[in-house]
């Protein structure tokens, strides 16, 4: 009897798990990704980016929507864009981009990306922009072999000061 409920279990969990999408989530991959960037930035004599935890969180958490809702865009089903998600988790910046990667079926796909957005104008531009001072990358791989990259740039916000008034004696 033992021996059938473990079966059972087992059966249970191996369905469930093949329908559910997981992250597998591997911040070494995004900091591989991150690296072959900032490579990319050195060989036009750029400066590094630095990596920022909350630009990878909020682009991990779009990679996995884009998975989780089946879409691909740079658009979400609502019509938000890179900029609304940086103000809705309240990251500051003076301008802000975003490449996407999309793939299925590779497991190596992180050199796949970075030739691809290199090969590309646009996602090119973004990460040989000078004045980018950060980056975050998010990884989702699903079980079904579907992954997602999105990479946020930001030129981070200048906080200035008011100069002081010079105070009579």
């Amino acid at each position: 009897m033992k021996k059938k409920a473990v079966i059972s279990l087992f059966l249970l969990f191996a369905v469930f798990t093949s329908l559910v999408p997981v992250a597998l989530a591997d911040s070494a991959d995004e900091h591989q990704i991150f690296d072959l960037v900032n490579n990319e930035r050195s060989k036009k004599r750029l400066g590094r980016l630095d990596w920022n935890d909350r630009l990878a969180d909020m682009a991990r958490s779009y990679s996995k929507q884009m998975s989780k809702e089946n879409f691909f865009s740079h658009y979400d089903p609502e019509g938000k864009t890179v900029v609304d998600r940086a103000k809705n988790v309240r990251i500051s910046w003076q301008k802000i981009g975003e490449n996407l990667f999309y793939c299925s079926g590779l497991t190596e796909f992180n050199d796949f990306a970075v030739k691809g957005w290199m090969k590309s104008s646009s996602h090119r531009r973004n990460i040989l922009d000078p004045e980018w001072t950060a980056s975050g990358i998010g990884v989702y791989e699903a079980r079904d072999g579907r992954v997602f990259v999105t990479q946020v740039f930001i030129e981070e916000k200048v906080l200035t000061q008011r100069p002081r008034r010079a105070q009579g004696k």
